[in-house]
């Protein structure tokens, strides 16, 4: 059992931790919602899971400390721990106090001086309040050491050791092949020492779990291979090895693939999976010959770096209230736009989350299934057999479904079915690629949907980008100039003070850690659907001047007003 008490204007409160999570913050959609000023609408949330407790603060503008340590990131409760967020304490309780474990030794050739056991985040931030030290400790680009075979490694382990995540160590992780066998189990000072390769991958992944990277790239470069991953959208290198230690890695992965591991210049793709405490994540290998051998990218299929639920998506207020009235009709279209990699599928996944799928019969189709929603039947699409969005989506009609996601609108057969579905009581979700909430109305009338049509069925358009949030540990107060003033508009004239991004070890140099979305709503009322009939995008626009209507650029400006990101990243990702 485990639970957490806290006192409130009524007394004191306890509210057990069970398998939904606690979301804690202002805003009514919250478990906890509390009547506290410095509370951000959706500020943490506390999720159990297999191996205990946890907590994640959900970018609010105040912070969530553990034990008077401000949070990066999230981490693991132990017994007795105090987590604070505006004005109020939470203390938890566990009924089973975690016992200390026990030191274990390094793996693989790393020297014994550096500890590859995760420990315990700890902070260097100040309590909120207090002063902020500047942040002294840089990120240096990693080089080979010919003398040096234990390098790689070193590296890796030490940059690990270095992020604020720490929820376990790279002995933890297990490594599971295509097959589904288990190859590589966790290690204890028990076993023998793993190969250098094994723990150079474990360590990579280790990295990549922490810093919440969506992909691993190996890269020939000559005599070396430069080891990259893609956080929050940026490529960051953070390892070197020598060539033939990068043959023998390349090597180690096509076995865990269970793909040809003497061919060497053709393009080659397999599967594996690691294994870690609370969950399992699923890796896409791809191999491409280049002129000094063949580029490894392993794409991680991580559910735990996506938004779960809607309210961890920080939609301002209006529109999560809004979209949470839409999912829980019986019918109608919610449409998400943006270009390729803003987050839409997430958004949807974290919607789908949001329903009752024990309640509601909940069918996906899309290409393909990457993730797998637990209460939801998920179809791929395949072109071979015939298998598409709009052939599947007659099928899926067939079988009763009460919400349906299509993955993507590609053809006017998929749009003219899904919408149709949308009016004849079925609760349709899908994607489409342009700019903004009003391109999407005309993407539809392009693809040859009468104009009635469109306005019938659609009831929401969301439109998203993902900005990269300001680093907690190293972000720079700075003045907006007067252009940035005007930029933002007459709301923002008073505003003395925002944040730039600086750059320390914890964020790989970049300034930046985790990304947030910038939304934008449009509610398809009876003024907009007349203005779509008339397929006259002018009417459009005039029926959103007098309403509650936020652009993508106001909405990024207000997270720039927030202190969450920088003015230059709004104007980047955003643009005119």
């Amino acid at each position: 059992m485990a639970y957490i008490e806290f006192t409130n204007e009524k007394g004191p409160r306890r509210v057990e931790l069970r398998e939904k999570p606690v979301t804690i913050g202002r805003q009514v959609g919250n478990i906890l919602s509390l009547n506290d000023e410095k509370l951000s609408r959706h500020h943490l949330v506390m999720e159990r899971r297999r191996d205990g407790c946890y907590v994640r603060d959900l970018g609010s503008r105040n912070g969530t400390s553990v034990n008077n340590r401000l949070l990066a990131g999230e981490i693991k409760l132990e017994h007795g721990d105090v987590v604070r967020a505006g004005n109020h304490e939470f203390r938890y309780f566990s009924s089973q106090p975690a016992a200390a474990a026990p030191a274990k030794k390094p793996i693989g050739s790393t020297p014994p001086s550096v500890d590859l056991q995760a420990t315990r985040a700890e902070s260097t931030m100040p309590a909120p309040g207090s002063a902020r030290q500047p942040t002294t400790q840089k990120w240096e680009m990693p080089t080979v050491n010919e003398a040096d075979g234990a390098a790689p490694a070193r590296q890796l382990a030490m940059l690990a050791d270095s992020l604020p995540s720490k929820p376990f160590g790279a002995n933890d992780i297990e490594l599971i092949n295509a097959r589904g066998d288990l190859v590589h189990a966790k290690w204890s000072e028990d076993d023998d020492v793993p190969a250098e390769t094994v723990t150079i991958l474990r360590l990579l992944l280790l990295c990549t779990f922490r810093t919440r990277a969506s992909d691993i790239h190996i890269e020939p470069k000559g005599e070396t291979y430069v080891c990259r991953i893609r956080a929050d959208g940026s490529m960051v290198t953070i390892a070197a090895m020598k060539k033939d230690l990068g043959i023998r890695f390349m090597s180690l992965v096509k076995i865990l693939c269970d793909i040809d591991i003497a061919a060497r210049n053709i393009v080659q793709e397999g599967n594996f999976v690691s294994r870690v405490p609370d969950r399992k994540v699923d890796y896409r290998v791809s191999m491409t010959p280049s002129i000094f051998g063949q580029k490894l990218v392993i794409r991680a299929l991580d559910s735990a770096n996506a938004p779960r639920y809607l309210w961890d998506l920080n939609l301002p207020e209006h529109m999560f209230r809004t979209i949470e009235k839409a999912i829980k009709r019986d019918a109608g279209m919610m449409l998400v736009c943006g270009p390729t990699g803003s987050g839409k599928t997430s958004t949807l996944y974290s919607v789908l989350r949001s329903i009752d799928a024990t309640e509601r019969n909940v069918v996906t189709i899309e290409d393909p299934v990457e993730i797998q929603i637990e209460g939801v039947t998920q179809m791929p699409v395949d072109q071979k057999t015939g298998s598409t969005f709009a052939s599947l989506l007659r099928s899926t009609l067939r079988q009763d479904p009460d919400v349906i996601l299509v993955g993507e609108i590609r053809d006017a057969e998929t749009a003219k079915t899904a919408m149709q579905a949308a009016m004849t009581g079925h609760l349709v979700f899908s994607t489409v690629h342009s700019r903004d909430t009003t391109g999407s109305v005309f993407r539809l009338l392009d693809l040859g949907i009468e104009p009635f049509l469109v306005a019938s069925g659609l009831n929401l358009l969301l439109a998203q980008r993902l900005v990269r949030a300001l680093c907690p540990f190293c972000k720079q107060p700075t003045s907006p100039s007067d252009d940035q003033l005007r930029e933002m508009g007459g709301k923002y004239e008073n505003l003395t003070k925002i944040y730039r991004a600086g750059g320390c070890i914890k964020c790989l140099g970049t300034g930046f850690s985790g990304r947030r979305g910038v939304f934008e709503l449009l509610v398809v009322d009876d003024q907009v659907r007349a203005a779509i009939s008339k397929n006259n995008q002018a009417e459009i626009l005039a029926s959103l001047a007098g309403g509650r209507f936020t652009s993508l650029k106001q909405h990024g400006y207000s997270l720039v007003a927030d202190g969450v990101t920088t003015f230059d990243e709004v104007d980047r990702v955003v643009g005119d």
